[in-house]
Parts: C-alpha cells; sequence; structure tokens
C-alpha cells in the first residue's frame, strides 16, 4: 500500500464518512458540535495517531498493537491484546451495517421491510469480508476510489446548503437539553480507531516515510469530513433538533 491508500484506508477504518454525528448536533448545538469536532481530533486523534507512526515506523510488522504489547510485556499479554481488541471489533463493527439499513430503510422503507433488512446486513457483512480477503494492495485501492464516491455527494450538498443560506435563515427553532458531555463522548468514538491501521505496517511501502504523511492527511481528512456537513447545515436555518 502506498500513502494515497494508506489515507484512504486510514478514513475508512476510523470515519467511514460523516455519519453518526446527528446526536452531537442535537445534544450540543450547531457552534459547540464544531467547535468539539475540531478540538477532538488535536486531543484525542492526533496524540494515538502520531503514537501509530512512531510505532509502526520503529515496528513494521504485520500484527501492530499484538507485536509491540508481546514484546513489552510477553505473550499471554500479547494474546490478551488480540483478543479484547477482536471482541471489542465485533461489537463495533456491528453498528456499521446496522447505520447503512437504518439509513437505506429511511429513505425506502420497502427494502428493509419484514426481514429484508437484516438479510441487506448479512449481505453487506459478507461483501466487506471477501473483499478484505483479497488483500492489502486490492483494499487500498478500491479504498481510494470509495472514498470519492462516498465524499463527492457530501461535497456537493454541502456547497448546495451554503448557496441557500439566505432563503433559509430563521427556519430552525431553539435547541433543548443541552449535553455537551454527551457531544464530547460521541464525538470521541467518531474519532477512534487509529492503532488499527498498525496491523498492516509490513504491507506498506516505506512505512517509515508513509505512516507520518498518512496518520497527518487522515486526521485533517477525518475532522474537515465531520465539520463542513455539519456547518453547511447550520447555515441553511434547519434547528438543531431537525426542524
Amino acid at each position: 500500500m502506498g500513502l494515497l491508500s494508506l489515507v484512504a484506508a486510514t478514513y475508512f477504518i476510523v470515519a467511514g464518512g460523516p455519519f453518526g454525528l446527528e446526536d452531537i448536533v442535537s445534544k450540543a448545538g450547531y457552534s459547540a458540535a464544531i467547535l468539539i469536532l475540531l478540538l477532538t481530533p488535536l486531543v484525542w486523534s492526533l496524540p494515538t495517531a502520531l503514537m501509530v507512526s512512531e510505532m509502526t515506523s520503529a515496528v513494521p510488522e504485520e500484527g501492530g498493537y499484538y507485536v509491540y504489547v508481546s514484546r513489552a510485556m510477553g505473550p499471554f499479554w500479547g494474546f490478551q491484546e488480540a483478543w479484547l481488541s477482536l471482541i471489542g471489533s465485533v461489537f463495533d463493527m456491528a453498528i456499521y451495517p446496522t447505520l447503512f439499513v437504518g439509513y437505506l430503510g429511511h429513505f425506502a422503507p420497502a427494502l428493509t421491510a419484514g426481514g429484508r433488512g437484516a438479510a441487506i446486513g448479512v449481505a453487506l457483512i459478507a461483501a466487506c469480508a471477501l473483499w478484505n480477503v483479497l488483500g492489502a494492495r486490492a483494499v487500498g485501492a478500491s479504498a481510494v476510489l470509495m472514498g470519492f464516491v462516498l465524499l463527492t455527494p457530501f461535497a456537493v450538498l454541502a456547497v448546495y446548503a451554503y448557496g441557500h443560506r439566505a432563503v433559509a435563515i430563521g427556519v430552525g427553532g431553539p435547541l433543548r437539553g443541552v449535553d455537551i458531555l454527551g457531544g464530547i463522548l460521541v464525538a470521541m468514538w467518531n474519532y477512534m480507531g487509529w492503532d488499527n491501521t498498525s496491523t498492516i505496517a509490513g504491507e506498506v511501502e516505506r512505512p517509515q516515510r508513509t505512516y507520518p504523511l498518512a496518520m497527518s492527511a487522515a486526521v485533517a481528512l477525518v475532522a474537515v469530513s465531520y465539520v463542513l456537513p455539519i456547518a453547511a447545515v447550520s447555515a441553511t436555518g434547519l434547528g438543531p433538533n431537525g426542524w
């Protein structure tokens, strides 16, 4: 994997697009949500990304955090790290097909009615698993293409929203039940996963150079893709609670 492929793969590992941010806006409002999404990567994501860059540069091997813990604390704790990370990933990964089916059901309820929603979720998991079996090179190249396909509609809608700001100002209502801490916790979850990129260090070209550049670019890309859509929606005058 080269630099662009690693940036795209890291983006999908951490973010996968500006999804799941609605709760931050509903809890904290637009201004606070934008501030939270700008500060969180500085104090939460960037240190982790720099740590990943340093560790993968020093130990560019397959396994990432498993290798680090095994070297530092022995095979028992290395196994615990790998096992707990696997269990955490099982529950974390289950969120994404659920989100996909939820969004699909919002726009096309008939497609997910009955047991079809669960079937679509299972099919999505199977497709992603087969995709990963093809190897890091295939995943990296396809991640670049998918990143373009994913982010282009958000860019178009953001431009459209900014173009209609004068018409819609004053439409929204006040925020009800401000929960800044809740917004911060949701943002922290949306900025997690940087260490997962360490597991493919053995398949990255010139990791000592590629990882620092890729991690820095990915942190910026995630933050921008989170903040711009929210800023665009806030410009339309739509209230933070959806009205």
